[in-house]
């Protein structure tokens, strides 16, 4: 099984903090489970293969996404206060 996520922000530097916050978090990766993440201009591409069970496959994708989320609401906060 795989999923892609795409993810377009405003900007290739935006996409590319939240890329380097959430990094640490994808190693070491349960076996049976791969993530390739790439920035295409100002979005961020994060592709999984899952050769475990379907939820494995969604807890991943949630964990993505709510790290995801966390970096970007930091990033905000930080350029409010500035």
């Amino acid at each position: 099984m795989s999923v892609q996520i795409e993810i377009e922000f405003d900007d290739h530097l935006q996409a590319t903090r939240v890329l380097d916050a959430v990094a640490p978090d994808n190693s070491p990766l349960p076996s049976g489970i791969a993530i390739i993440t790439k920035i295409i201009e100002n979005k961020l591409v994060i592709h999984i293969e899952c050769e475990r069970s379907i939820d494995s496959l969604r807890a991943t994708v949630e964990d993505i996404m709510s790290a995801i989320d966390l970096s970007v609401r930091t990033i905000q906060s930080i350029e409010n206060d500035t």
